[in-house]
């Protein structure tokens, strides 16, 4: 399924698919089948906004598929809205986390974004998301890099479009092979 997802992405993400086949470290792994039409409508209307057409571009290629180990998973569970229940809603022991590792400040920096896939860049847990907030522009949203652990948690801008976020996010530093300098 990897050769075939990659032929997929030719079509469609040329770029993206020629860094994937220069970075064999990237071990592509756990490829599902693409979504249908019918999969990504069902999609849009259980989230209640529309999906950039470049990110529906990718679920049509591949409902699914993990790089560099799992640390960044584009996966069924995505995507999902950051919803966070009010402070008072917290359980005693919960508040008393947000206190000590967010100095209180709730709900964290990316309540109400659009998350798509897991994206460990800085730590486990951490995730790339859409940023639905001001709607789209030009059929896109900001893609933003959410930093859990950091202290307190923070978000912060990747690239102004899902596409451009794909083709940029293998040269990333982070990304970079042993041989990298």
């Amino acid at each position: 399924m990897s050769d075939e997802l990659l032929n997929l992405l030719d079509r469609r993400f040329p770029t993206f698919a020629a860094k994937l086949r220069s970075r064999p470290d990237a071990n592509l792994e756990n490829v599902a089948p693409g979504a249908s039409d019918n999969d990504l409508a069902d999609l849009e209307t259980s989230l209640g906004i529309p999906l950039p057409d470049s990110y529906k571009s990718l679920l049509r290629c591949a409902r699914e598929f993990w790089l560099f180990g799992g640390a960044v998973q584009f996966g069924f569970q995505h995507p999902f809205i950051h919803d966070f229940q009010p402070f008072d809603e917290l359980s005693p022991r919960q508040q008393k986390t947000v206190q000590r590792k967010s100095g209180g400040r709730w709900p964290p920096p990316s309540n109400g974004m659009l998350c798509f896939a897991e994206f460990f860049m800085e730590a486990d847990g951490d995730q790339v998301l859409f940023d639905v907030t001001n709607g789209m522009v030009n059929g896109e949203y900001p893609v933003m890099y959410h930093a859990h652990e950091s202290s307190p948690p923070s978000v912060r801008k990747l690239a102004d479009d899902f596409e451009t976020f794909l083709i940029d996010f293998l040269d990333y530093q982070q990304w970079a092979g042993e041989d990298a300098t």
